[in-house]
């Protein structure tokens, strides 16, 4: 473990703030919030207040108006979503939409996330041209699909593109494009996910067909979407969109609906996992909801996940939930198998160099993340896997370790590969397998090109508690800030002195660790770190003895009794 300092405060009157807790008032400053203002807002969200109208998005009227035509004559619409915990919750808010509305001729169409890839796909233009779709619908995918779109003007079906993933220079030549990335567009929220950006065209829809009259059509009572943050709301925090602005208003409501929310599948996935809806944080998202939906399309095909969140049938609802959950229980067999068959490798091979590259034929491409991102937290360097699906194009995961990006990486190397994508901690490429052979040299080649170009910079904690103050005021002090992800990160606290009073693994494997220490009146409070055991550290554990930690503090509800404990970062002796 490298030394946490504490983060500096910016240079303020102490009057700023004063009338907020000490703790709150240094949290907002170290995220830039120094106004009573800015302080209301990002504390207290209102969804009037603080969202935008969606007829500020390029294009919008000219969709609403295509869809309410399609509506009058009786058209058939497909929406055609990504596969993943963005495009499925996506399509789901378009579905209900559709059928609040009482409009049933609408089919959901994903691609295969292994046999099609990502996006459009003639193939599956066909199929649906074949039902007599006339209007299609993206949610976030097409912004890149020039030839694609192409192909079904041909077949002579519009298509409307909602996505928010960066325009290429030439855009496709669809009916109308909402994306908030997009030149000219002036919508005050440009990081919205695909979801974000579906939700957004639901509520214009009803917007305009209220004003319209709504051509003769039964429309829901007032205010009736906001049901649909749930999905809006969980696709926003999943996706790691920055929780700012108008995304941590939709997160923000997104998980009061959540817990409230009448989805049967939903319920039914909850009870599986052993989640208690009514107390759902972003965590439970990230941690038990979307490796579960995600798990439909790495594992089979996410038509499941869809299914799931969309059906209205207790039985299906109980079914499909049993599904979801068995194929995450297969897909985490499969990635502890991998991880097995990397380890046995370092144990042959010895320490992995600067860069973890390392791939098999065999090793389906769409669980690679996964391993990667467990690999560059456990040996605190980047992780580059891959593996091959179909044909000779090698296709890989990357994730960084939170010090240098994998993407500066991949561009310094950017002709070694056929294609790559991504953002500072995560990423996807392509090799040719020629290639793979010599991409661990010129990966270690661009990163230490890239490490030695970056500053070093200390890692820093927002600020210092003891083990006393760690309580449940303090647990809901924090939360004020709360939903935490990209943007807003969940507060880093260090704690100094801290007596360890016991030390045990747990799970199946005992591949989980969880350390006890004593509070000054006796009591003792746990802290929690997944997939790690006690040789992870640097630092040797002995009851009795003090230590400094770096902890996030939170709430358990396990098994539905709640706990308060820590997460563990790191921890030396001190």
């Amino acid at each position: 473990m490298s030394s946490y300092t504490l983060r500096t405060l910016p240079k303020t009157d102490d009057t700023v703030l004063a009338a907020y807790d000490p703790l709150v008032r240094r949290l907002l400053l170290l995220r830039g919030i120094a106004t009573e203002h800015d302080a209301e807002q990002f504390l207290n969200p209102d969804w009037e207040r603080d969202t935008h109208d969606p007829f500020l998005m390029k294009d919008m009227e000219r969709v609403v108006e295509r869809i309410t035509t399609a509506l009058a004559q009786g058209e058939t619409i497909a929406i055609w979503s990504d596969y993943d915990m963005d495009g499925i919750p996506g399509a789901v808010v378009l579905w209900d939409l559709f059928h609040a509305l009482g409009y049933e001729k609408v089919v959901h169409h994903t691609p295969h996330r292994n046999k099609d890839g990502f996006g459009l796909n003639t193939v599956g233009l066909n199929e649906l041209n074949k039902k007599g779709v006339s209007l299609i619908i993206t949610v976030d995918c097409g912004i890149g699909d020039v030839a694609q779109v192409a192909h079904a003007n041909k077949k002579h079906m519009d298509v409307i593109i909602t996505d928010h993933h960066l325009p290429h220079e030439t855009l496709p030549e669809a009916y109308a494009i909402l994306n908030p990335k997009q030149e000219l567009c002036t919508y005050p929220e440009q990081m919205l996910c695909g979801a974000g950006v579906a939700f957004k065209l639901a509520h214009a829809l009803l917007m305009y067909l209220a004003r319209t009259a709504s051509n003769g059509r039964t429309l829901p009572v007032a205010g009736w979407e906001k049901w649909l943050l749930d999905m809006a709301g969980m696709a926003t925090i999943a996706d790691m969109v920055p929780l700012v602005g108008e995304n941590r208003v939709i997160a923000f409501y997104g998980l009061k609906v959540l817990r409230k929310s009448r989805r049967l599948g939903l319920q039914a996935l909850l009870r599986k996992a052993r989640a208690k809806q009514q107390t759902l944080t972003e965590d439970d998202v990230g941690f038990t909801i979307a490796p579960r939906v995600n798990a439909a399309s790495r594992m089979g095909h996410a038509s499941d996940a869809f299914a799931l969140l969309s059906t209205t049938d207790p039985a299906e609802a109980g079914v499909l939930a049993d599904t979801l959950d068995h194929v995450n229980k297969e897909r985490k067999t499969v990635v502890a198998t991998m991880k097995r068959e990397i380890n046995r490798r370092f144990a042959k091979l010895g320490e992995p160099k600067e860069v973890i590259v390392l791939g098999n034929p065999d090793w389906k491409p769409s669980l690679l993340g996964l391993v990667a991102g467990g690999l560059a937290e456990e040996y605190g360097r980047p992780a580059f896997l891959w593996g091959r699906e179909e044909g000779t194009v090698i296709k890989g995961s990357c994730r960084s370790d939170g010090q240098v990006s994998v993407h500066e990486i991949m561009s310094v190397a950017h002709e070694h590969f056929i294609e790559f994508g991504g953002h500072a901690y995560s990423g996807g490429f392509s090799v040719e397998q020629e290639r793979v052979h010599t991409l661990e040299a010129a990966l270690i080649a661009a990163y230490r090109k890239v490490a030695q170009e970056k500053k070093a910079q200390e890692r820093v904690a927002d600020a210092d508690l003891t083990l006393d103050e760690m309580s449940w005021a303090t647990y809901r002090t924090v939360t004020r800030l709360a939903p935490f992800g990209e943007g807003n990160p969940k507060p880093l606290f260090r704690i100094r002195n801290a007596p360890l009073v016991a030390v045990r693994t747990f799970g199946k494997g005992n591949e989980h660790l969880e350390l006890s220490f004593s509070r000054t009146d006796g009591s003792t409070v746990k802290a929690i770190a997944f997939f790690t055991t006690p040789a992870s550290f640097d630092t040797a554990f002995h009851e009795g003895e003090h230590y400094i930690l770096v902890v996030h503090i939170e709430a358990s509800y396990f098994r539905y009794t709640p706990e308060l404990r820590l997460r563990l970062v790191d921890i030396v002796a001190g």
